[in-house]
Formats: structure tokens, C-alpha cells, sequence
């Protein structure tokens, strides 16, 4: 209970925002650069060059916006990086308490198996869950087989290895299904994700007892919710892309784009 009343103690304590304004600092600076980087960029191709001079003169704007879009941009992902990693830096803090706990349910649960008789079959250290799933399916069918001892005891030896492949191989496969049952039903009850619960399946019986693994799975999931939010930022981007990229169309399907110019002219014109 001690350590219970520490670990949600812990997730009360104040982030330290010293690094969340740093990563937006930089991203909002390395945004608005990139900005005028193409705004600079688009001139010296000719892409701003116009043949009426107040849509040309218009066009200088990009200087301004295309900096400004930047860097609002930045701004975004900064702090959306800047936050993901300020909380996984926090989530570490947790490690020692987390360690505990895990440790006192895993000596209670170890003495459990081997009271149960069950160490051996289980093998708790080195099966993973999903063979420890496919364990118990694989007893299910050996079950179900005694039922059938008296036909499969007129077997000859190749029909009785034979039988024994196809138990293991619908062991596996009903192992599958139930561990595919099982994420489905946890995602479905803690809104998890499903992709980071599967990794469960494939981690050793003693890993759920680590914290560095718990953790790390609440960092993959914390991942997964960031992941709209940069999918978001990508497509502010790219509408920003797009509109510069119609106005361009645009003005050369309306033949407002000036053919190549001498270079005296076209310094003139800029």
C-alpha cells in the first residue's frame, strides 16, 4: 500500500518545462528559417515573377507569410515533440516505484505456480506469454484426446505421430486465436492500443515484471496518441504546399507567368 500511495503520489509532481520551451524555441527558429528558405527559393526559380506588377508585388508577401506559416508550424511540432518527451522522461522517475511493486507481485506469483505443481509445464522465466497460451491449448487437446484413447491405441506409430503434429498444430493455432481474443477484449476494456498490447504476447512471463518493459509499452502507447496530432501537422503542411502550388497553376493556366527574362530585366523586375 506504501509504495501504491508513492507512485500516485509521483504523478502529481510538476513537469520541468525548461526542455518543452527549448524544442519549440528551436522548432518555431528552424521553422520560420526554413520558411524564408523557400520563400527565397521560389524567387530565384521565378516562381513570384508575374506579369501584372500588383500581382507580383503581392507575391513579396511570401517573405512575410511563408516565414510566419514556419513557423507557427514549428511552433506545433515542437511542442508536440517537446511534450512527448518530457513525458517519457517523467514516466523513468517512475521506474524504482514501479520496480518494487513489480517485484512483490512477482515473488507472490511465482510462489503461486510452484504451489499449483505447475513451474515445470509453465516455465515461468523463459516462456513467453503467447506459449504459455499455446501450452494451455496443447493441454486442452491432450484432454480431449483421452477421450479418444481406445481409436488412437489401434494407431500405427507413423498415424500416431502423425496425430500428435496435428494436436501441437491446432494447439498453436486455437493459442493464436485466444491471444488474438485477448488483446481485442483488453483494447477494447483500457482503450489501448492493439499494436502495443500484441508485444505483450511475445514477452517472456518474467518481462511484464520489469519496469523498464511496462514502461516502455506506456511509452509506445503515449506514441500512438501523439500520432494524430503529427498526422495533423503534416497535413497543415502540406494544404500550405498545395495552395502555393495552385496559386502557381493558377497563374500560368491564366498566363500570368512572364516568359524567361534577360537578366538585367529580371533584376529589374525583382
Amino acid at each position: 500500500m506504501e509504495q501504491a500511495r508513492l507512485l500516485l503520489t509521483a504523478l502529481w509532481e510538476p513537469f520541468s518545462f525548461f526542455s518543452l520551451f527549448l524544442y519549440t524555441g528551436l522548432a518555431l527558429t528552424l521553422g520560420a528559417a526554413l520558411g524564408l528558405l523557400l520563400a527565397f527559393k521560389l524567387q530565384r526559380l521565378g516562381c513570384l515573377a508575374r506579369n501584372k506588377r500588383w500581382h507580383h508585388l503581392l507575391l513579396k508577401l511570401y517573405f512575410l507569410l511563408l516565414p510566419l506559416a514556419g513557423g507557427f508550424l514549428g511552433f506545433q511540432g515542437g511542442l508536440l515533440y517537446g511534450s512527448q518527451q518530457q513525458i517519457n522522461r517523467h514516466l523513468d522517475s517512475y521506474a524504482p516505484v514501479v520496480q518494487e511493486l513489480a517485484d512483490g507481485i512477482w515473488s507472490d506469483f511465482q510462489a503461486y505456480v510452484e504451489a499449483q505443481g505447475q513451474q515445470g509445464a509453465l516455465a515461468v522465466r523463459d516462456a513467453s506469454v503467447q506459449e504459455v497460451l499455446n501450452q494451455l491449448a496443447l493441454d486442452y487437446l491432450r484432454s480431449e484426446r483421452l477421450m479418444e484413447a481406445e481409436a488412437r491405441a489401434e494407431a500405427s506409430t507413423a498415424e500416431r505421430i502423425a496425430f500428435d503434429l496435428f494436436d501441437r498444430l491446432r494447439a498453436s493455432l486455437l493459442g493464436k486465436a485466444l491471444g488474438e481474443m485477448a488483446v481485442e477484449e483488453t483494447a477494447r476494456y483500457s482503450g489501448l492500443n492493439e499494436k502495443v498490447l500484441t508485444q505483450v504476447l511475445d514477452a517472456r512471463i518474467e518481462q511484464l515484471f520489469h519496469a523498464e518493459f511496462l514502461l516502455g509499452l506506456l511509452k509506445r502507447q503515449i506514441g500512438h496518441v501523439f500520432k494524430p496530432f503529427y498526422i495533423a501537422l503534416l497535413i497543415q503542411l502540406g494544404l500550405l504546399l498545395s495552395v502555393i502550388a495552385a496559386e502557381w497553376g493558377l497563374s500560368r493556366w491564366l498566363r500570368q507567368i512572364p516568359a524567361r527574362l534577360p537578366p538585367a530585366e529580371s533584376l529589374a523586375m525583382a
